[in-house]
């Protein structure tokens, strides 16, 4: 029995499996220094705001594929295969079960070197994180 392959993507094909969503084919993919202005630019915004009101603005944000920080800095979080920002549901999923829950429970039993890994993998193919591939995400410019 074949695995599962989705239309474009034969499973005789060899090699690893491929991004839908490449820079240049629709908006483009945020960079590394980006992705970590609006991580610094969500810390900073949690201290300011004494995380309370950067949660609610998260609550809020999130249906727009965004956190607090990458609303203010013109990002969203997408689907790779589509472009499409995620909605509510799975910003959620990304941020609270894969990022906050699975990553702290992988940074103690790795002794923080998941902290390492996922945030270094941002350099690498595609600019994504492994909480994005865990997540089925990628960060792109928000359009017009």
């Amino acid at each position: 029995m074949q695995p599962y392959a989705p239309a474009g993507h034969p499973a005789h094909q060899g090699g690893p499996a491929v991004m839908s969503y490449r820079p240049g084919t629709g908006l483009p993919l945020v960079s590394a220094g980006g992705r970590l202005g609006a991580v610094l630019l969500d810390g900073v915004l949690m201290v300011v705001t004494l995380w309370i009101g950067w949660f609610v603005w998260s609550l809020i944000t999130w249906s727009g594929g965004q956190t607090p920080g990458k609303k203010l800095l013109g990002h969203v979080v997408a689907d790779p295969h589509t472009g499409q920002p995620f909605d509510w549901g799975r910003m959620a999923l990304r941020e609270f079960c894969v990022k906050g829950l699975l990553g702290s429970v992988l940074n103690i039993f790795t002794l923080g070197i998941y902290f390492w890994v996922d945030s270094l993998m941002v350099l690498g193919e595609g600019g994504r994180t492994l909480h994005d591939r865990m997540a089925g995400s990628v960060v792109r410019h928000l359009g017009a």
